[in-house]
């Protein structure tokens, strides 16, 4: 099966700036017949795309990839439902916005390598226990999403049922007191007073915490696709190695290091909502980080 190709399909000039082409999808769809209901549906989601520069450089990146997963009108779909943070359609977008998105576009997959120097600085800086700084959150989730990674998945599927399951506990967590006391069980300690205060549970015995759909502003939170430490560092364009080449010194072992995990939390809108960092200690994945999107 082929890419799902918005240009062809519509008959829209690949050159032609995202502020064209966003305007001429808007006239477009002005003028359809709104009990048009397949075309309405299909000039929202390619204006959703060719209309914002973040998720044009993400489509074009893997449209012109030979080794990516086929463009089809799911994926699609889910690209043009992708949160990137610059919403503004690009008609009333300004030389500022255009810069904001373009370096997203450089860490959010674009250009993959921009995006995995990120990654790798993230996890030198922190040991590779965490995520942290908020362009490589949102790296990271475009990653999941499984757009910007090429061929990143291929070869054997990792199993994140242990992971996964970790972290739906975790949710289910909604007084202070049952998450301060749960985290303290299923954290490492070297960063566990981090997630305390990243989750508002402070060890001190403040809170703030309101429960779970208040923290990631969503409901029916839920575990979702996860990326490999290896997947990683495909991403950055590095072995596994660079990304953890310090973790010893902070007390985790390679074979930990090995064993990190980043799965994706989801709300019932399948939107992203954070994304949480494991390692495997001891037969148990337990929490190094939590980040919020």
């Amino acid at each position: 099966m082929a890419h799902y190709d918005i240009y062809q399909s519509l008959g829209l000039d690949r050159s032609a700036p995202t502020r064209e082409l966003d305007r001429q999808l808007a006239d477009r769809l002005a003028a359809v017949a709104k009990d048009d209901a397949a075309a309405v549906d299909e000039l929202t989601t390619a204006r959703a795309v060719v209309g914002n520069d973040t998720r044009r450089a993400l489509y074009d990146q893997r449209l012109d990839d030979p080794n990516a997963e086929d463009i089809d009108v799911a994926s699609l779909k889910d690209l043009a439902a992708l949160d990137v943070g610059d919403d503004v359609p690009s008609s009333q977008q300004g030389g500022q916005s255009q810069q904001k998105s373009g370096q997203f576009a450089r860490t959010a997959g674009a250009k993959v390598t921009g995006a995995g120097r990120q990654v790798q600085d993230s996890f030198k800086q922190s040991k590779g226990l965490a995520i942290g700084i908020t362009a490589v959150v949102t790296t990271v989730v475009v990653l999941l999403a499984g757009w910007g990674i090429g061929s990143l998945t291929g070869g054997k599927s990792a199993d994140f049922s242990a992971p996964k399951k970790v972290v739906d506990e975790m949710l289910e967590q909604n007084s202070a007191d049952d998450l301060r006391s749960w985290l303290q069980g299923h954290t490492v300690h070297e960063t566990r007073d981090d997630v305390l205060s990243t989750m508002n549970v402070s060890d001190s015995g403040s809170s703030s915490f309101s429960g779970m759909d208040s923290h990631f502003s969503g409901a029916g939170l839920h575990a979702s696709t996860g990326l490999t430490i290896e997947q990683l560092a495909i991403s950055a364009g590095e072995s596994a190695e660079v990304l953890f080449e310090d973790v010893e010194d902070d007390g985790i072992s390679k074979e930990e290091a090995e064993s990190i995990v980043v799965i994706g939390i989801r709300d019932d809108t399948d939107n992203y909502k954070g994304i949480v960092t494991l390692v495997e200690r001891d037969g148990d994945y337990r929490i190094t980080d939590v980040s919020r999107y």
